[in-house]
């Protein structure tokens, strides 16, 4: 009944900050994200969530990074901004109120759903195979790192 009080405090919070969009309660979706999953999923849950994240983005597929950071903020999942970028490597940050409510909730909350939703709109922006991990910079922050290889090129890039 506690973890139900804050999560209901948490919505509250989120509710002034971050409007529910169409209608959906944020208490209905951290239930869902960060109470069900986890107990369905068990030790699985970041590697399920991670491929679930990338057929996400198939289904969603976006044509920029920019376009990548508002999905974000759409989803409602957090704001997403770049730290940093080279050739070979991107990393990204996220953080919102909502995440910070999931450390309070969770030991350890995964991200693997957004890891895999960036993986996979990178590798098809980018068309080169791509991977995604994500680390806790801190309990508010959490870091993407995105990386690829040029000489990896996508299954379509090499039949062109």
């Amino acid at each position: 009944m506690e973890q139900h009080e804050n999560i209901q405090q948490s919505e509250e919070k989120a509710t002034k900050e971050t409007p529910p969009a169409g209608g959906v309660p944020v208490f209905g979706y951290e239930l869902l994200k960060n109470i069900l999953l986890p107990e369905l999923l068990g030790k699985e849950e970041r590697n399920i969530l991670y491929w679930a994240g990338r057929s996400l983005a198939r289904k969603f597929p976006l044509s920029s990074t920019e376009e990548l950071v508002h999905f974000f903020a759409e989803a409602g999942w957090g704001s997403l901004i770049i730290a940093e970028m080279n050739k070979n490597e991107m990393i990204l940050e996220l953080s919102s109120p909502l995440i910070d409510k999931r450390f309070e909730l969770q030991e350890n909350p995964t991200f693997g759903l957004e890891a895999g939703f960036i993986a996979e709109q990178v590798q098809n922006q980018r068309k080169c195979i791509s991977e995604t991990y994500e680390t806790v910079k801190r309990k508010n922050k959490i870091q993407f790192t995105v990386q690829w290889d040029r000489k990896d090129e996508t299954s379509t890039e090499k039949l062109a």
